[in-house]
């Protein structure tokens, strides 16, 4: 029997959906598994769709914007090994490496070295040019490249920059000759007890680290110099570390006591060192050879209170001081034993109060000590020292005029050009102190004409920078005196284009839109007038358009061309310059014996960069690419990649704003 064909399939005719289901109908139960099956299939459409297609995640558009920083600093990193200029080369792959670090450590490393194999070059360079020019070999090894790439490496990774730094030192063989001396009871140390020219250098670095605000990698870098013993210089450095980090000053001093505690030769010296973080940390005291007190200041870098140094390790002191103290005094071939009398008697003298307060238990023996040592000491001798042992700081309770020695020194001047000299010296040092009137009466008592200029012009640069500070304390003052006094100064273009940019800041803070933008007009018109092809114009324009950056970011890009076209018209320029500097004559400069120059982060390539990144980092790097010369444009291109990876992502209209290594918000402060 045949299958039967109906309906419009069997006449052959197509027929629409609606037909089908009119010739057969669905079963009214079936009709939501239909709409089921449907709604599966479009969602399956949906997970099909590309996805770029879809927009991107503001993690994913973050996660792209570091790769592409780090590439860049990569590229700008391989750029530099080419640099025919040794020091740049270090410099600038050393900044690179630095900024890699937290995102790439391996890449990082091989950079930092490479960094590093600049940097010696250039500086044997150096030591060969120097030794051919005075034709005597160098007594003292040029470090200044390897010096920056040290430091940098060190706030990184205290293992690499140990390796640099014996590599630089040939270290081991410095301390294989330290511990040579110190097993040698005929070769004594000085009263102060100088560290090795190894340890000298990691200080240096460990300081270089200190004021990068890197406590704790500065005691890492340290902490090998202890194992030379005590020295003034050490115990320097723990009372400069206690002020940024006690613990880790603290630690370090723990180490150098236990150092001190198997070191036979220790004397009265060692324990007057040691004893200044605990009873005297402004005032190091020792007694020389001859029996005579030497003093040395430490003033603080901060007013803040420190805690004290804690009992245990205070404890630990003066258990290995009361040892000290109570040694026989073993006396020099042919020599007399009054020195180390008169030291061991000043030192037990100085710190028996502090043993009666703190470690009664060994106050019996040194004051059987010390009566048995006063019998060996002239009466008027003993009295000067006991007068002499409770200073604690050398420091006047009621400072008088800072620049006294200069004044007196001019009372005793030779003829009219060693006054003029001192009398510059005053101006240098009032200004530094902001003593604007006693700089003034200093630089017009100038006799020679040329200097006397100079040196105004100095000091109206100085009140210059000291604009938005001033105007930060005084609260009545306004934008438009500030204007006039810096249209009225002596001064170089580059600094009035500094100066109204600052007022055009006082202007905005005040809300006076219009002000602000003449005033910015004006400062531009003044960086116009620097120079064409020389730093200054750039640092001119720099600092206008980092300024106007906080007032008007459009005017900050109408700016920009002209800052990329001065850096790359000026032959000298490489990036990294910050100051101004009042040009002299040569005879002038020999009276002025140091450049008139004052440093401002204002006038920082990659500070300006580093800020126009914050606003549109596409558009940055598009300029920084745009300067046509290797050496700022690597500066600003690192600049603006570190801004990438330092801010978060921000949308063309945002109107916030993050600090980072090279930003520059205008301030009070600033």
């Amino acid at each position: 029997m045949g299958i039967r064909k109906t309906g419009c399939r069997a006449k052959g005719v197509g027929c629409s959906s609606r037909q089908l289901f009119l010739l057969h109908p669905i079963p009214y139960t079936l009709h939501p598994l239909l709409l089921c099956a449907i709604f599966l299939v479009l969602s399956l459409l949906l997970v099909q769709v590309p996805a770029q297609q879809r927009p991107p995640s503001a993690k994913d558009a973050e996660r792209a914007r570091r790769a592409k920083a780090i590439e860049l600093i990569a590229e700008t990193a391989d750029t530099a090994r080419g640099f025919k200029d040794l020091f740049y080369r270090a410099r600038v792959q050393t900044l690179a490496a630095d900024a890699l670090w937290p995102h790439d450590e391996e890449r990082a490393r091989m950079i930092f070295r490479r960094a590093w194999e600049a940097a010696t070059a250039f500086d044997k360079a150096e030591q060969e040019a120097e030794e051919r020019e005075s034709g005597v070999p160098s007594t003292l090894p040029i470090t200044e490249a390897r010096d920056e790439v040290l430091a940098k490496a060190a706030s990184r990774d205290a293992k690499l920059a140990d390796t640099f730094l014996r590599e630089l030192l040939n270290e081991k063989k410095e301390d294989e000759k330290a511990a040579e001396q110190a097993q040698q009871p005929t070769q004594r140390r000085t009263p102060w007890r100088e560290v090795s020219a190894a340890g000298m250098r990691r200080l240096a670095l460990a300081y270089e680290l200190l004021n990068r605000d890197e406590p704790a990698r500065a005691a890492e870098i340290v902490a090998p110099v202890t194992n030379e013993g005590v020295s003034g210089d050490l115990i320097t450095f723990i009372l400069r570390l206690r002020e940024r980090s006690f613990a880790d000053a603290d630690a370090l001093y723990a180490r150098l006591l236990e150092r001190a505690r198997s070191d036979a030769l220790a004397d009265a010296n060692d324990a007057l060192l040691l004893s200044a973080p605990i009873i005297s940390p402004q005032l190091l005291v020792v007694v020389d050879n001859q029996g005579a007190l030497q003093f040395r200041p430490v003033p603080r870098a901060t007013t803040n209170a420190l805690p004290p140094i804690a009992p245990p390790v205070r404890n630990i002191f003066y258990s290995i001081a009361a040892n000290i103290l109570q040694r026989p005094i073993v006396p020099r071939a042919g020599a007399s034993t009054t020195p180390e009398a008169v030291a061991l008697y000043f030192a037990i003298g100085r710190l028996l109060p502090f043993f009666e307060r703190e470690a009664v238990q060994y106050v019996p023996g040194l004051r059987l000590r010390n009566a048995t040592l006063a019998n060996e000491i002239e009466a008027g001798r003993r009295e000067r020292l006991d007068s002499q042992s409770g200073l604690n700081s050398l420091t006047p309770t009621r400072p008088g005029d800072p620049l006294r020695s200069q004044v007196d020194q001019l009372g005793r001047a030779r003829d009219a050009a060693d006054r003029d000299r001192i009398a510059l010296s005053i101006v240098r040092k009032a200004a530094g102190l902001k003593l604007w009137d006693r700089a003034r009466r200093s630089a017009l008592e100038i006799e020679n004409l040329g200097l006397r200029r100079a040196a105004l012009s100095f000091l109206a640069v100085n009140q210059i920078a000291d604009l938005l500070r001033a105007f930060a304390e005084d609260k009545e003052a306004n934008f438009e005196s500030m204007a006039k006094f810096v249209r009225g100064a002596d001064a170089p273009p580059q600094a009035l284009a500094w100066g109204l940019a600052q007022a055009a800041t006082i202007a905005a803070r005040k809300e006076d839109k219009e002000s602000a933008a003449a005033l910015l007009d004006e400062a531009a018109a003044f960086a116009a007038r620097t120079p064409a092809g020389t730093e200054q114009r750039v640092a001119a324009y720099i600092a206008v358009a980092r300024l106007a950056a906080g007032i008007d970011a459009k005017r900050a890009w109408e700016l920009l061309p002209e800052v990329v076209r001065a850096a790359g018209a000026a032959e000298d320029y490489a990036g990294d310059d910050v100051s101004i500097e009042i040009v002299l004559d040569e005879s002038h400069a020999e009276m002025a014996l140091e450049p008139l120059s004052i440093s401002a982060d204002v006038f920082r390539l990659d500070g300006f960069f580093a800020t126009m990144a914050h606003l549109d980092s596409e558009k940055a790097l598009a300029a920084a690419r745009s300067i046509g010369k290797d050496l700022p444009q690597s500066f600003a291109m690192l600049a603006v990649a570190r801004a990438m990876l330092n801010t978060g992502l921000r949308t063309q209209n945002s109107g916030h704003r993050r600090k980072n290594d090279f930003a520059f918000i205008p301030s009070s402060e600033s």
